[in-house]
């Protein structure tokens, strides 16, 4: 077997986590909007490079309005 078939695809860690370990993706558990901390959200005027955890407790899903504690990550 050559080594590229033992290779496994870029781990979650490298593309959903900051360079402090935060993360910066998390799923909506009811209708599946990712949260995107790069990019922030713009529908509720959230820049980008704001992450997850530092939105404040009556932040909600653009999509399905559902509160912070639906989302996983």
């Amino acid at each position: 077997m050559s080594a590229d078939k033992n290779r496994s695809p870029a781990s979650p860690k490298s593309v959903a986590r900051r360079p402090d370990g935060r993360l910066d993706l998390w799923v909506c558990s009811r209708c599946g909007y990712v949260y995107d901390g790069s990019k922030g959200e713009p529908l509720s005027h959230t820049p980008p490079e704001t992450p997850f955890e530092t939105l404040p407790d009556s932040w909600r899903c653009p999509h399905c309005t559902s509160e912070k504690e639906f989302f996983f990550n």
